[in-house]
């Protein structure tokens, strides 16, 4: 369904703070990884779409630069930045500082992709690239720069605020006017169904601009197609789009056992776990939100809120039966249709679970699982009644987990409303970390920190995962998920009422 508010773009009048919020490059990162980013853009022999001028005035979201070949496919990656192919053509560097709580993100664009019916001009704009004594790169000149802009925004849709359009009217109005003819000229040959709205933003008062209705609904239709064609949006994955994906199709069928080529870059799926109140929803929303240039994919394991609609529709009906008192006598029907309700909940995680992987595995980007099995594997594992029991055993883990620790008060605080005991809560905890032993692949946050700083340390975490990750490309051409060395010896604490998961049919 369309609606409208979705595909807005940020206002800019009675709106300057979160404008100027949404648009501004985190500049004491950017310094913080200036060495980063001349080292990328040297090796790909890129070309910046910025004016020459010192890394720190830079304006935008993030760097945008050019390449006509793709040269950075073998560059050594390190700890300070992995790079993914988001589209065909389209490369997003993202670059990291271990002390920061956000990233920068480097996006190189193959210019012929970008601008395919201007071929001879893309190649003569390349060639009198000039280089910037203030960074040492190569820049676009600004009338290259700003046709490129133009066809950004107008053509391919791809403007985040009006904000964004304002500073490029400034700097077209600023120009001679042989240079704005110019400009003009290639925007009437080659963008011929958007000229009339360029002319607009030239011609026209900015704050009439943004109020037109006619121009916001030009707006509304281009993030409209540009949104559709993507492969997630805001956590959401957009199944239609990804099943196009060849890569995503051999992700999902062959799993783990697919073999990749050694210049393939995938992306990390991680867990986020924990007791209750431990903060896992708030780290997920704020990935979501201010790391969407990681395209991140949110999947949550809880088996109310399935994928699969006949799943919640069969288990309603299951539910109906083991209330009729006739099935409650009758034990081995009832333990039957236990049984058949608990494994239709783990096949709707297990189909989530392909896709999430397939979905970092294939390079689209992050993947994070909430309320994972892992909540009841930590209070029923081991069964000392039934080896079989909980089902949830012999489910598969992602390529790591991340562990927000938190004191049993604190939790009790902040699910008041929840009726858990102190006791109860330490009981869980106790179990969690004692569960957490087991696996090879886990991070663990420091009891008591901060928002920022476990947001600091998932961030860094996901880095660290995707390193890893794309090392074993390297090497085997597969990858190690996280894995569970079971320890049916270890001893569950607390009493046996308090630990099993609420909902579940076993």
């Amino acid at each position: 369904m369309f609606n409208k508010e979705n595909y807005e773009l940020v206002p800019y009048h009675d709106n300057f703070e979160i404008s100027k919020k949404n648009n501004s490059l985190n500049k004491d990162l950017l310094v913080k990884v200036k060495d980063t980013i001349l080292k990328i853009v040297n090796f790909s022999d890129a070309i910046l779409v910025h004016e020459c001028n010192n890394f720190e005035n830079f304006s935008g979201r993030d760097i945008d630069t050019f390449y006509l070949k793709n040269k950075f496919l073998d560059i050594q990656i390190n700890e300070n930045f992995v790079f993914h192919e988001r589209d065909a053509g389209s490369y997003r560097f993202l670059i990291n500082h271990q002390d920061s709580t956000d990233f920068f993100c480097l996006d190189i664009e193959n210019l012929s992709i970008f601008s395919p019916k201007t071929r001879k001009f893309n190649i003569l704009n390349i060639s009198e690239a000039q280089l910037c004594e203030k960074t040492g790169l190569k820049h676009l000149k600004l009338n290259a720069i700003l046709y490129y802009k133009l066809v950004k925004y107008f053509s391919h849709g791809v403007v985040f605020s009006y904000e964004q359009l304002l500073k490029l009217k400034k700097t077209l109005n600023s120009l001679e006017k042989d240079d704005l003819n110019y400009i003009l000229n290639l925007v009437s040959k080659n963008l011929p169904k958007e000229n009339i709205w360029i002319k607009k933003l030239i011609e026209t008062s900015f704050e009439n601009f943004e109020n037109d209705s006619e121009i916001k609904n030009f707006w509304r239709k281009k993030r409209f197609f540009r949104q559709n064609k993507r492969k997630v949006f805001a956590g959401d994955l957009k199944l239609k789009n990804l099943f196009k994906s060849k890569k995503f199709i051999y992700a999902l069928v062959f799993g783990s056992y697919a073999k990749w080529h050694k210049s393939h870059n995938p992306l990390p799926a991680i867990t986020i776990v924990g007791n209750d109140g431990a903060g896992k929803t708030s780290i997920c929303d704020h990935v979501i939100k201010n790391f969407s240039k990681m395209d991140p994919a949110y999947l949550n394991m809880k088996s109310d809120v399935p994928l699969m609609s006949f799943t919640k529709y069969f288990n309603k009906i299951i539910r109906k039966l083991l209330n009729y008192s006739i099935i409650k006598k009758i034990t081995p029907i009832k333990i039957m249709f236990k049984f058949l309700g608990q494994s239709f909940d783990i096949l709707d995680q297990y189909v989530k679970y392909r896709i999430g992987m397939a979905f970092a595995d294939s390079g689209f980007g992050i993947t994070i699982f909430e309320r994972y099995i892992t909540d009841k594997l930590r209070g029923e594992y081991p069964n000392k009644n039934n080896k079989i029991l909980p089902l949830e055993q012999f489910f598969p883990f992602p390529d790591g987990i991340f562990y927000i620790d938190v004191e049993p008060e604190i939790s009790l605080k902040r699910k008041s409303t929840d009726n858990h005991t102190l006791e109860e809560m330490t009981s869980k905890r106790k179990n969690y970390i004692s569960l957490l032993e087991e696996f090879s692949e886990v991070k663990k946050t420091p009891i008591g920190s901060s928002f920022d700083e476990n947001v600091k340390e998932f961030k860094n975490y996901i880095f660290e995962l995707a390193i890893k990750k794309k090392n074993q490309v390297r090497v085997n051409s597969k990858f190690k998920r996280s894995i569970w060395k079971k320890n049916r010896n270890r001893i569950l604490a607390g009493k046996p009422k308090e630990r099993f998961q609420k909902g579940s049919f076993l």
